[in-house]
């Protein structure tokens, strides 16, 4: 890298770094730091969490449905662990109350996929047939509605204004560091086109 790369990769570290410590960094930072070219990508990244967030307000009632179960089955599951801690005589009850309720779920998680596969996008992981197969029934390992706020599950596409603003940092970090050719960028160029008409045809 030249001198004036190795430069703007050094600001970018430290506007990252205060990021990632949980620090804010105004959009007048990002776009002196980034350039105008990739504060643009980031404007346009931030525009396109926007719309999804929109699009997501609107969940079908299978969703809902789904959310209501699953909210059922870690309450009994709750309500067991804290009795097993008591040493209640009820704990195992509540147990079994809560692995009927997880049972259930799934048998709605299998009827909905089965009904719409294109319902599978709302969750927060991959969802095959045949769910209620699955080898464990809990809170843990049951899927959650991607707007679902939670501690649990794997990430979703619902992004944060900060790890949107890490991911902009991150990627020109690396388009420094790993420069690419001219035809390389032709290349890339070519095969975005060819997805924008695949997606228009």
């Amino acid at each position: 890298m030249s001198g004036e790369s190795d430069a703007r990769a050094a600001k970018l570290r430290v506007l990252l770094g205060r990021l990632q410590d949980g620090q804010h960094v105004q959009n007048r930072e990002m776009r002196k730091a980034l350039g105008d070219s990739a504060y643009a990508e980031f404007e346009s990244a931030c525009r396109e969490q926007l719309e999804l967030r929109k699009q997501l307000k609107d969940k079908p009632d299978e969703i809902r449905d789904y959310e209501a179960k699953l909210k059922r089955a870690i309450f009994f599951e709750n309500r067991a662990k804290a009795l097993r801690g008591k040493g209640s005589q009820g704990a195992s009850k509540l147990a079994r109350t809560a692995e009927t309720a997880f049972e259930q779920l799934y048998e709605k998680l299998d009827e909905i996929i089965s009904a719409d596969r294109g319902l599978s996008g709302w969750f927060d992981r991959e969802v095959g047939r045949d769910a209620s197969n699955a080898s464990d029934l809990s809170s843990i390992d049951a899927p959650r509605v991607v707007t679902a706020k939670s501690g649990s599950g794997y990430a979703s596409g619902i992004r944060s204004k900060r790890d949107t603003k890490i991911a902009a940092i991150e990627h020109e970090i690396d388009r420094i560091e790993n420069p690419v050719s001219d035809d390389e960028l032709q290349d890339d160029m070519q095969r975005r086109l060819e997805r924008l008409w695949a997606r228009k045809s």
